[in-house]
């Protein structure tokens, strides 16, 4: 909203050097610590919302769960979340974005036309390749560090759930295991001792009518790798 009466804006403008640095979450990364925005808009697609409560990490954080791999803050209370940039925005001083979040005063949220950017680890469109069924134990385990482990709340479609989940958070390799764990790493471990694919013999459900998959098994490891379109 630019509309607001001067002495507004000027009560929320400060120094940049008065600003914390903001904590991200989720590893997304800054892409633009201060641009400049324009009537129509640097992010693609963007949804722009108001909130009483905007710092950068909540902006990334409802842009996250919305879907959206671009997030940005703007004029103090503004939360835009897009699916990525239009063209190649042109960077502004940080001392542009000099508007106080309304969620803390303690940090910035652009100013007047002057967007901070952030971006999604999220792997690009694609598709996933199977790899095999690997070994996995605590002494010889299938992916190298860091291996991220989650468990969801079904384990209904588990290969698809996992392979979009490491996917979301930006691991090239996804791997499922006795029909409960989903693994994503960068990478097999060097060690990696490849099995029998009969081995991975843990099923878990389909949706309703298309039967079940196998996902894994005992200290076996199901493996896909991304590739990109």
């Amino acid at each position: 909203m630019k509309q607001l009466a001067l002495f507004a804006v000027t009560s929320f403008a400060l120094s940049a050097s008065a600003f914390n640095i903001p904590v991200i979450p989720l590893n997304w990364t800054t892409q633009y610590a201060c641009a400049v925005d324009v009537p129509s808009r640097v992010l693609a697609n963007v949804v722009t919302t108001q909130y009483t409560d905007n710092t950068p990490g909540s902006c990334v954080l409802r842009c996250d769960a919305a879907g959206f791999s671009y997030a940005g803050v703007e004029y103090s209370n503004e939360c835009h979340c897009g699916t990525g940039l239009v063209g190649t925005p042109a960077s502004a001083p940080v001392s542009d974005c000099n508007m106080a979040c309304t969620g803390d005063p303690n940090l910035s949220c652009g100013g007047s036309w002057r967007i901070q950017i952030y971006k999604s680890p999220a792997l690009p469109p694609g598709g996933w390749a199977l790899q095999g069924c690997y070994l996995d134990t605590t002494a010889s385990p299938a992916f190298g560090s860091p291996v991220v482990h989650h468990t969801f709340d079904t384990n209904l479609d588990l290969i698809d759930q996992c392979v979009q989940y490491c996917a979301h958070i930006g691991y090239p390799y996804s791997g499922v295991e006795n029909a409960t764990d989903c693994q994503c790493s960068f990478g097999l471990n060097p060690g990696a001792q490849i099995r029998s694919e009969d081995e991975c013999n843990s099923l878990c459900p389909l949706p309703p009518g298309a039967g079940s998959e196998f996902c894994g098994g005992f200290q076996r490891l199901m493996v896909y790798q991304f590739r990109p379109n």
